[in-house]
């Protein structure tokens, strides 16, 4: 048993505290081929069951006049990122009653982004723009590298040319 909470434990990763009313974005990297892209999936949120690794979520959007649903485990390793844009009031723990409503009667009362997720959201993306800076002076240290090299050759190249003409001189 205690191996089992062990290794759930090791699949945790932070997340924000997400409850049922909040609209939230939900940032999942997709691999199509060989490629990678990154999806974003915005609604509210209308269902929070179970916990620590198990705990799922369901998430509710209106496309095109349709109803779209998706569960995600709130620790799924392919969800890069979820925001949460916005906590609404609700009295009941299941928002099911959302199906049923059609446009401005499916608004939620608005209570306000609370400060913990927005000290959340900070933290996200000072360590975004930490991985973007460290990204960009990669690629600055591989640019400098392939210059030197390249430098590196065309004076091979011009030295190699220098021999070539003083032989024909010589001649």
């Amino acid at each position: 048993m205690e191996l089992i909470k062990e290794l759930e434990s090791q699949q945790i990763k932070k997340r924000p505290k997400i409850k049922p009313g909040d609209v939230v974005s939900i940032y999942q990297e997709i691999k199509e081929g060989g490629k990678k892209r990154s999806q974003v999936f915005k609604g509210t949120v209308i269902r929070v069951r179970g916990e620590s690794s198990k705990k799922t979520f369901t998430v509710r959007k209106i496309s095109l006049g349709v109803g779209i649903e998706r569960t995600y485990p709130l620790h799924l390793p392919s969800i890069t990122k979820i925001k949460v844009l916005k906590s609404s009031k609700t009295r009941r723990a299941k928002l099911y009653y959302l199906r049923e409503k059609k446009g401005k009667a499916a608004r939620l009362r608005e209570k306000g982004v609370a400060e913990d997720v927005i000290k959340f959201s900070a933290e996200q993306e000072k360590e975004e723009k930490a991985k973007d800076e460290s990204k960009e002076e990669n690629k600055k240290k591989k640019e400098k590298g392939l210059s030197v090299k390249a430098s590196a050759k065309t004076g091979e190249k011009a030295q190699a040319e220098q021999k070539t003409e003083n032989s024909q001189d010589k001649s």
